[in-house]
């Protein structure tokens, strides 16, 4: 069972290494593709580097990072997809344990774990425990707080998901989700209970902790419109809004308890500003 990743990169040479190292020392049979967008930096010299653990690699402009997966998923010929990006890092034995479901659950199409957050030198800053089964989102926000750094899916999967928007420069990976869950069904999905992978968090990076930038609430706005969500403020928003913050609390003190539930929930009042 051969993964191939997908590594979209644009001058992260700081952080490129050890992305890669974390792939390359899984253990299993592997192969790396990286899609770099013209980096500055040195990116290249990294790539270089590692050449011979690399399937493909290209380095030239692109028009954004759903642009530079879709050019890197065209060259994937693996069994089992996943795309990383090049300042996050997977965990130590991560690709042994997905191999393993998706050998024993031919029936699953989609393997998903929990993930830390960490900041530029390594150390762990905070953590993320996904749900335990995905639920049908009704807002472009209401996943199943999983993303594409502990994600895996099937090559049949990718096929029939065809090309990322690219119109998309943010929540890529939200519109990949739901397309996923639409496509392919809530049961198709296997939670894998432990930490698969660590999102980097650096004062750079275009995803803001702290707030919602103006390129995330208008692909929000967007993934409404794509998917036929309801209207915020409507009967049915506000009825869907109050019980995934209800689904979401319950997941949260099941999993990470007390402590854990209030700082996830003060996190998220801070940088939408409310609760429900």
């Amino acid at each position: 069972m051969k993964f191939s990743i997908v590594i979209p990169s644009y001058n992260q040479g700081e952080f490129l290494e050890r992305t890669l190292l974390s792939v390359i020392n899984q253990g299993v049979e592997t192969e790396i593709i990286v899609i770099d967008g013209g980096s500055t930096d040195n990116s290249v010299e990294i790539i270089k580097k590692y050449e011979d653990k690399i399937a493909y690699w290209v380095s030239e402009k692109d028009r954004g990072q759903s642009h530079a997966l879709n050019k890197g998923f065209a060259h994937a010929t693996g069994d089992i997809f996943g795309w990383q990006n090049s300042d996050d890092v997977y965990m130590p034995g991560a690709f042994r344990k997905v191999q393993e479901v998706f050998e024993k659950f031919p029936d699953k199409k989609i393997v998903y774990g929990n993930w830390y957050e960490i900041d530029e030198n390594d150390n762990i800053i905070d953590k993320t425990y996904s749900a335990p089964k995905p639920r049908v989102p009704h807002f472009s926000y209401e996943g199943f707080d999983c993303y594409n750094q502990t994600m895996f899916w099937r090559r049949s999967v990718h096929e029939k998901f065809g090309q990322h928007d690219e119109r998309l420069h943010m929540l890529m990976d939200d519109d990949m989700i739901f397309r996923f869950i639409f496509q392919e069904g809530v049961d198709s999905f296997y939670k894998i209970n432990d930490f698969l992978a660590s999102f980097r968090r650096t004062s750079t990076q275009k995803s803001p902790d702290d707030h919602l930038n103006e390129t995330t609430i208008l692909n929000e706005k967007m993934l409404a419109e794509k998917f036929g969500f309801p209207p915020e403020n409507s009967f049915a928003g506000k009825y869907y809004r109050v019980r995934h913050r209800f689904a979401k609390l319950w997941w949260h003190l099941t999993q990470g308890g007390i402590r854990y539930t209030w700082h996830k929930f003060w996190r998220g009042y801070k940088k939408r500003g409310k609760i429900f």
